[in-house]
């Protein structure tokens, strides 16, 4: 029964790397609206505040507040770095996560959710303090606080 768990847990856990959070998860388009918007072009820093809401494909982001971080190129600029503070959700499609904040790193292909972080697949749920996606090695991992749990739930159809 416990291997049947385990396995469940695995399961669960590379579909959430897989299928929610594509490989790139910002691709080369990104639609952003806010309530304001900062520039810093020294530092390759954008911020945006307030009923923020971002949209790359068909990944969809509302937070409070996000940072990008960005180089330079000739042509254009390069994410490095994404931020989002303050109630943060992204879905796709039947997936869909919660957190206080989400912070992905593009050269990486590593996303970290934070502050009670939880991922749905339809009624399935993941949740612990700390949820981390690892794009290139198709794995993700679920952490919790000394003393705390991690906590799935899989409803069997």
């Amino acid at each position: 029964m416990k291997d049947q768990r385990n396995y469940l847990i695995f399961f669960i856990l590379t579909l959430i790397a897989i299928l929610f959070f594509p490989r790139d998860l910002f691709g080369r388009e990104i639609e952003i609206s806010a309530d304001r918007m900062e520039v810093f072009e020294d530092e390759g820093l954008a911020i945006f505040t307030g009923k923020v809401f971002a949209k790359s494909r068909d990944l969809r982001l509302w937070t409070e507040k996000l940072y990008i971080y960005y180089t330079r190129g000739e042509k254009r600029r390069e994410i490095q770095k994404l931020i989002a503070l303050g109630a943060v959700r992204i879905e796709r499609d039947k997936w869909r996560s919660v957190a206080g904040k989400a912070t992905y790193f593009r050269d990486q292909e590593k996303l970290v959710l934070e502050d009670s972080p939880k991922v749905w697949y339809e009624d399935n749920l993941v949740e612990g303090d700390l949820i981390v996606v690892y794009f290139k090695e198709e794995r993700s991992e679920v952490f919790s606080k000394e003393g705390g749990r991690v906590r799935l739930k899989i409803y069997e159809r």
